[in-house]
């Protein structure tokens, strides 16, 4: 049955439907989807305090953290749940399609106030290029959906404005996606072609874009190359903004493609910018890149869907294996 997994939000731009459930297609066999009464794909409710003597963590992320493609039970954040002990809760804040400009929104809204001793703040190394955007890709349920061309809904977004964050509103629904020939996102649509020209080359010559751009040196997205630029720029001053305001320690930990996963894409800009900023915010960075790193490409081209780029459960199981040893200390201080 084709139902709506989203509803608009006045403060996040969208949310998931509260109280959802639905089962939702997949190259990966289809997954559940249960949401909270806040909106969000989370078995536990977000209730002002803490269950007593729980040690109670916030993860924000995009649709990687919300586990888009994969059962509620194999996400990373479950994961972490079960490992690090029984008196362990882990509240996923995860929303699909979001850059960093909403999950500090969603942070604002829903997760400051309520009692917690951990953020983990989970950026997708994409979300600097949503954070651009005043649209956002999100799944649908509907079976006969192009996976390429996913539905897209209005978010609001943040502009740098003299160092200071603007907020811009959601566009209505009625004015649609944004135009094809905006300046703001002809960089977005050159490299939504590109990638749909080297995919199809690549199912002809399997492994062909990530040597080609190994050899190239190619790192992306070039918006992390220089530290000037303003993507990177907004993206800092949103992560700045969120570690400023956090009622726990912070622990930073970017979520990379799985084309640097597998090494066709370097890491070395992207690692260094975050490892500024978390230098500058004094709150602590995971690379999760050496666990998978420890493994044979053959096995790491199993940590994502073939067609769909988001972590299969086998990827989730790395994402929280690369993040064990990093919060166990908090967990038991």
């Amino acid at each position: 049955m084709n139902v709506s997994l989203f509803e608009p939000h006045p403060v996040t731009g969208y949310r998931f439907v509260p109280g959802l459930r639905a089962r939702v297609p997949h190259e990966g066999g289809g997954y559940d989807v249960q949401c909270n009464a806040a909106g969000f794909r989370c078995r536990h409710e977000p209730t002002r305090e803490k269950p007593p003597g729980t040690f109670r963590m916030i993860v924000l992320g995009d649709g990687q953290t919300a586990g888009i493609g994969v059962d509620e039970t194999d996400r990373f954040t479950e994961r972490l749940e079960r490992r690090l002990g029984r008196y362990v809760q882990v509240l996923n804040f995860g929303l699909p399609g979001a850059g960093v400009d909403q999950q500090l929104l969603v942070f604002r809204h829903h997760a400051r106030d309520i009692e917690h001793d951990l953020l983990l703040l989970c950026p997708q190394v994409e979300n600097i290029l949503r954070n651009l955007e005043d649209h956002a890709p999100v799944p649908s349920t509907d079976p006969q959906a192009d996976p390429a061309n996913p539905r897209r809904l209005p978010k609001p977004r943040f502009v740098l404005e003299d160092q200071t964050l603007v907020l811009h509103p959601s566009p209505t629904d009625e004015d649609g996606p944004p135009a094809a020939s905006g300046p703001r996102d002809a960089p977005g649509l050159v490299r939504g072609l590109l990638r749909r020209v080297t995919e199809e080359v690549d199912r002809k010559v399997p492994g062909f874009h990530a040597f080609s751009r190994r050899v190239r040196g190619v790192g992306y997205p070039p918006e992390y190359d220089d530290p000037a630029n303003p993507a990177w720029q907004l993206l800092r001053a949103i992560c700045s903004t969120l570690v400023a305001e956090a009622r726990s320690p912070v622990v930073l930990a970017p979520i990379p493609t799985f084309e640097h996963v597998d090494g066709g894409l370097s890491p070395d800009a992207y690692l260094t910018r975050f490892g500024e900023l978390a230098v500058d915010s004094g709150c602590p960075m995971v690379n999760l890149l050496p666990r998978f790193y420890d493994e044979p490409r053959a096995v790491r081209g199993h940590a994502r869907f073939e067609h769909d780029a988001h972590a299969t459960a086998q990827g989730h199981a790395m994402f929280a294996e690369g993040l064990l040893p990093h919060l166990r200390a908090y967990v038991n201080e």
